[in-house]
């Protein structure tokens, strides 16, 4: 029995009466249900002296569990392993071999993904027969780890969670005359044994993904493993003879991981548990006897989402479920997908609403994508057939519906269709286990046809739409009006962009809102299982959970102003873009509003500005008069030439050459056309805004030029540059009127 279906067991009423002893294994694993399950077990172990029970696991921090446990007895059993060296490698690069992986596309990846191929070439090339095992964080480190270990004498094998059953058995077979080498991810670090296996490469890090509380995101990240994961990495080498393992970190590293993996009550959203300690007639979630406590904002989070579901009420001295939240306790899921069931059946929409919750439930492993690019990209056209208008939930029903109308070959027909046919089976057996629930906890009994159409809109896509908006009605977003800056989250303020995955992209459309499962961070942001909503769907949520036309008004307008000369473009923009990051920096503080952007298109010859419908007009008034400035230098622009060299003692005739060639002005005179800019902080100022300083001053500004050396050792760090007029008089009006004047809090020093 799992410690689910045993927990379950007991959230239905029906206790431990009859049994006398629990006995937990694999308890280093810490599943939410494990902690649940071991909190209420030691309830009951306070009320019946006749009830024992027994941990088990090779790696579990045993002082913990048994200070937990009233200082209970701990027992060690020697097992039967075989012995493993244990060697660390900080630097594989310094090895020899390490040379003999290409270095090409390794900048997609980490250090350590090339570290471990090296290695494997290491061990291939010098160490006698035996299956080499290397894990690495992905599915994309683990194919591009295969595709770039290449010998003949060996048998290059994936190992991850996407894989068939059928691809997953490949590493169990034998391969006379060639070694086998299994690139994988931590799927293949517990509870497996793989024949063969007689060395280990450990890369030392792991993908983990947390759920952050304080912004609901569930943050996907690679981090150090723990001692105990080492250790079972470690003893995958150990399992059917001796082995040794590679660490590819050094030993002070290993001394400074956590001992112990972090349990999962502490990295994942609440809501299940918090139902489950509710129905054990704790009140106060915040004083329940955890094993480890999760952090009291976690446990807040969870509450508000309950209260939101109307899973759970306040009361004087706590909280108290809800029918609602009875009925999701006996449903035995996440709350949002009981939500949706529990919804989907004052819509008469028994069937969808179980395929629903289903398919939401797996929606991140349904389709494959593995193996090569070419194979990638046809798992993507084949995709795009199941994609539906309103998003990715709706998409994966259309998955379902379209595997269950198959009466044979249903793995056929996932092969063919890029369809991951474990993850159907699971689905499957989830609402088979949904509909058994339902009939007898319930009484509700779910029909086998579906109400709604895949191919031609109906009500039912609506009734849909608000039923998935009501369990994630926390979750909403709208379209920013920017697409670099992709979703607004109504409730956070942060911009998100969809996942490239989203069957919404597929349409090329920007649905104006939408609601979304999760965000994830990998380690760029995304709205993943998202679908569209309208905006009266919005006024379905009682009470309204924000000021849906305050965000309206805070929308990104777009007005575009064509016909510019991409040579006016150009210095707008000025040298890498500094001007126009300037002028975009100042605009944002002026009106508070750092989301203004403003983008230059080369090809159209346009400037395309963002801003709310408030401010877009300003911000194009501001821009135009930025323009026009520009345009304004671009015309009076002239480069100083001199004509021939003067008689020892006099100054050569200079002439200042506009476009065209055009001679602005011809000096045969002594005057001079050329200042020098001097400022205390010259190395900070900036430049535009100096000439604009200028400009406003003095007429006739026709060159600039900025030292080169400035703020360099043993350069004059005072010193700015020089600027060239049109005139001597107006040099000669520059220095007059400059020299001496307070700019950014010190004086300008401007001689000719």
């Amino acid at each position: 029995m799992t410690d689910s279906c045993l927990l379950q067991h007991c959230m239905n009423g029906m206790g431990l009466s009859g049994i006398s002893y629990v006995i937990v294994d694999e308890a280093h694993e810490r599943s939410l249900n494990t902690d649940l399950l071991l909190a209420l077990i030691k309830r009951k172990l306070l009320e019946r002296s006749d009830l024992r029970l027994i941990i088990m696991s090779a790696t579990a921090d045993a002082s913990t569990l048994a200070n937990y446990f009233f200082d209970c007895a701990t027992f060690s059993l020697t097992g039967r392993s075989f012995p493993v060296e244990v060697k660390y490698f900080p630097s594989v690069s310094s090895e020899p071999f390490s040379n003999t992986i290409s270095k090409s596309l390794c900048s997609n990846f980490a250090s350590y993904v090339s570290e471990v191929v090296k290695m494997v070439a290491r061990i291939h090339k010098t160490e006698e027969d035996g299956a080499i095992l290397a894990f690495l964080t992905s599915q994309m480190e683990v194919e591009w780890a295969c595709e770039n270990f290449n010998d003949p004498s060996a048998v290059v094998l994936p190992m991850h969670g996407k894989l068939s059953c059928v691809e997953q058995s490949r590493v169990f077979k034998n391969y006379p005359g060639k070694r086998k080498v299994i690139f994988c991810t931590n799927v293949a670090e517990t509870s497996l044994t793989i024949s063969g296996v007689k060395y280990v490469v450990d890369s030392g890090m792991v993908k983990e993904s947390r759920f952050e509380p304080g912004n609901g995101m569930n943050v996907l990240k690679v981090n150090w493993i723990t001692q105990s994961s080492a250790k079972q990495r470690a003893g995958r080498a150990g399992r059917t003879e001796p082995g040794k393992c590679y660490r590819l970190y050094s030993e002070n590293d290993f001394d400074s991981m956590e001992k112990h993996q972090e349990p999962e009550i502490r990295k994942v959203h609440l809501g299940t548990a918090v139902l489950r300690i509710l129905t054990l007639g704790v009140k106060n979630v915040h004083e329940f006897e955890f094993v480890d406590a999760p952090s009291t904002r976690a446990i807040d989070t969870a509450i508000k989402n309950l209260v939101y579901l109307g899973a759970v009420v306040h009361q004087d001295d706590g909280f108290e479920l809800t029918d609602t939240g009875r009925y999701l306790v006996k449903l035995g899921i996440e709350p949002r997908l009981g939500k949706i069931i529990l919804d989907s059946f004052s819509c008469g929409l028994r069937k969808e609403g179980l395929v629903l919750a289903a398919v939401m439930a797996n929606a991140n492993s349904i389709f494959c994508r593995v193996g090569s690019n070419e194979e990638k990209y046809k798992a993507d056209c084949l995709r795009v057939p199941f994609c539906h208008r309103n998003g990715d939930l709706f998409t994966l029903l259309s998955v379902y519906k379209k595997w269950e109308e198959i009466n044979e070959s249903r793995n056929k027909w996932c092969w063919e269709n890029s369809i991951n046919a474990k993850s159907m089976r699971r689905c499957h057996e989830t609402v088979t286990e949904l509909e058994n629930c339902l009939q007898h906890e319930l009484n509700v009994i779910v029909p086998s046809y579906w109400l709604w159409d895949l191919v031609e809109p109906t009500l039912h896509d609506k009734a849909l739409r608000r039923i998935i908006l009501a369990s994630l009605s926390e979750n909403i977003a709208m379209y920013s009006g920017y697409d670099r800056l992709g979703y607004q989250v109504a409730l956070t303020g942060q911009n998100v962009q969809l996942h490239p995955s989203s069957s919404l992209l597929i349409y090329g459309e920007k649905p104006n809102w939408v609601v979304f499962a999760d965000i994830l961070s990998i380690p760029n942001e995304y709205l993943v299982c998202v679908t569209a909503v309208n905006f009266d769907d919005l006024c379905t949520i009682q009470p309204p959970m924000f000021d849906v036309q305050l965000m309206v008004s805070r929308k990104l307008q777009m007005k575009v102003i064509g016909g510019v000369g991409n040579c006016l473009l150009r210095r707008l923009c000025g040298k890498s873009n500094q001007n126009l990051h300037r002028i975009i920096s100042h605009i944002q503080n002026a009106f508070t509003d750092d989301r203004i952007s403003i983008d230059i298109d080369f090809v159209s010859s346009e400037i395309q500005i963002f801003a709310t419908e408030n401010d877009v007009e300003k911000v194009s008034f501001i821009l135009t008069e930025a323009l026009e400035c520009e345009a304004k230098w671009l015309r009076d622009e002239c480069h100083e030439k001199c004509l021939f060299p003067g008689r020892p003692g006099t100054s050569p005739a200079v002439a200042l050459f506009g476009s065209g060639a055009e001679i602005k002005h011809l000096e045969l005179e002594k005057h001079f056309l050329t200042v020098e800019i001097s400022h205390q902080n010259a190395r900070e100022l900036d430049d535009k805004e100096l000439l604009s300083m200028v400009d406003q001053c003095v007429s006739g500004v026709a060159n600039y030029h900025k030292f080169a050396g400035i703020g360099a050792e043993g350069i004059d760090t005072s010193k700015w540059g020089k600027i060239t007029f049109l005139s001597p008089q107006f040099a000669a009006n520059a220095v007059d009127l400059l020299n001496a004047v307070e700019f950014h809090g010190s004086a300008l020093k401007v001689l000719p």
